[in-house]
């Protein structure tokens, strides 16, 4: 059984294409295989088909698309295609998937270590999985979302798989695939230099500075951005007959910049043992984009939670880590402007400021190449809307995304399939250990019935639990008991 997304979605036994009719049945297997052998929601299996537009009976109209793709994928007595009580998975292995397959190879290939002439092997490979256009006859918003971000992995791959070949001779064969490249991504400047480079090392010097000049071209004029460094630093070895400079990073190498932008971890943070669990499990799911939504109400502790989170796991990210406060629920400023958070983020990740595109789309692009291939954790804190945060979402898989907000965010769990952690407030014993971390265990113990009214009086809220902390650390004289009886009385 071979399953096919990169270019028309298609399914071959053996050398056999096995006839998979109508659209949707292709876009049921297509949003299955995308995470085969994890299971997908019902309701992500909805919005990846049918988007904001699902038929009157949707449920009932799932159930007979899966039993088609059962049909088609046969299988024996036990189907494809399993039902559970929360969604459906698909039952292959990941090597039964060309997209699985092809993340396989690049990721054998970017192993520390690896030859050349294996790493070359092991990309031509990958690359030769595709077919065209991923999900080639689909539409919808998923479908595009995906066919985007799978292409920036190819796009990532067939650079690497050119400084490979490059590095062992192979000058010649990069060309043609290079101009390829050039055609479906002009801005991209990492395919420019390597097309320079290659056109350099053939003895094809003229070709070299025309292919140089016209990328810089198109930077400046359709972009509005000076090229950067290496593209610079080529052009003018080119006119003076200096020696090329060396690519700007190797495939697999690490950042110039590693970004460490966590705010600091909560001194005294309390409770939350099983959602941190949950949190683990997650991360421990897949070696793809991970995007975590964190959900609750106001005073619940997201932010602390998810920062908390990000400093236990921070470690598994070797090129770095961004926060980004987006301002959703602040009375006195304005929530961040996704261009301006986007910006922040290229400026942390040492984007100089004459290099940040003036234009939304074209920031996200260049972030999205800039976090490809790598292992980073980003942290989106307290966001307005799905809106908002959809531009800061990496393309390729590596990167780890933390999203709190007060909303539910139904378009990163619909669009991207992110996962849901809601946060309520704490449990009895969970405000108690806040409390005791906050107060000292001989303060709190020495008034229990206190310490319980108090609780009760803050609901097991953390931040109410915190704020009357707070009071009674600065006033060390002030009895529990009393600080309780305000409460009850007054508890805003």
């Amino acid at each position: 059984m071979d399953i096919r997304l990169l270019g028309p979605v298609e399914v071959f036994s053996g050398r056999d294409r096995v006839p998979t009719g109508r659209r949707q049945l292709r876009a049921v297997l297509a949003a299955l295989a995308a995470d085969a052998p994890r299971l997908v929601p019902t309701t992500v299996l909805i919005d990846r088909v049918w988007g904001e537009d699902p038929p009157a009976r949707v449920r009932q109209a799932v159930w007979t698309r899966v039993a088609d793709v059962r049909r088609v994928l046969g299988g024996g007595a036990e189907p494809r295609v399993l039902w559970r009580p929360s969604g459906y998975l698909l039952r292959v292995e990941p090597d039964q998937v060309d997209l699985h397959r092809f993340r396989g190879l690049t990721g054998a290939a970017r192993r520390p270590g690896c030859p050349d002439t294996e790493r070359v092997a092991l990309l031509a490979a990958a690359l030769e999985l595709w077919q065209g256009p991923p999900l080639a006859g689909l539409r919808g918003e998923w479908v595009e979302r995906q066919r985007e971000s799978w292409q920036l992995e190819r796009l990532d791959a067939a650079i690497a798989w050119a400084r490979a070949s490059s590095r062992i001779g192979q000058h010649t064969a990069v060309i043609p695939v290079l101009r390829a490249l050039i055609e479906d991504h002009p801005y991209a400047e990492p395919v420019a230099a390597e097309l320079t480079r290659a056109l350099f090392a053939d003895n094809r010097n003229g070709e070299a500075i025309a292919e140089c000049q016209a990328a810089c071209d198109r930077l400046y004029r359709k972009l509005g951005v000076t090229p950067g460094r290496e593209l610079r630093a080529l052009h003018r070895a080119l006119l003076t007959g200096e020696q090329l400079p060396e690519p700007a990073a190797q495939p697999g190498a690490k950042p110039l910049v590693v970004p460490a932008q966590l705010t600091a971890d909560v001194a005294a943070f309390a409770g939350r043992g099983g959602e941190l669990a949950r949190l683990d499990g997650m991360l421990a799911e897949t070696a793809e984009v991970v995007i975590i939504a964190v959900s609750g109400a106001a005073g619940v502790g997201k932010s602390a939670f998810a920062v908390h989170w990000a400093h236990r796991v921070r470690d598994r990210f070797p090129d770095g880590n961004l926060y980004v406060d987006l301002r959703g629920s602040d009375r006195e400023r304005q929530a961040l402007d996704p261009a301006e958070a986007t910006r922040l983020c290229l400026d942390a990740l040492g984007v100089p400021a004459e290099r940040v595109p003036a234009e939304l789309d074209a920031r996200t692009a260049l972030y999205r190449s800039l976090l490809a291939g790598r292992r980073m954790l980003v942290v989106l804190d307290d966001a307005v809307d799905s809106a908002q945060v959809r531009p800061l979402l990496p393309g390729t898989s590596g990167c780890v995304v933390v999203v709190s907000s007060r909303a539910t965010l139904t378009g990163l769990i619909a669009a991207h399939g992110a996962r849901v952690l809601a946060l309520g407030p704490l449990s009895r014993a969970e405000a108690r250990e806040l409390l005791d971390a906050r107060l000292g265990g001989a303060r709190t113990g020495a008034e229990p019935a206190a310490v319980a009214d108090i609780i009760t009086a803050c609901a097991c809220s953390p931040l109410a639990l915190a704020t009357a902390a707070t009071r009674a650390v600065i006033e060390p004289r002030l009895r529990l008991s009393v600080l309780a009886g305000e409460l009850t009385r007054s508890p805003s």
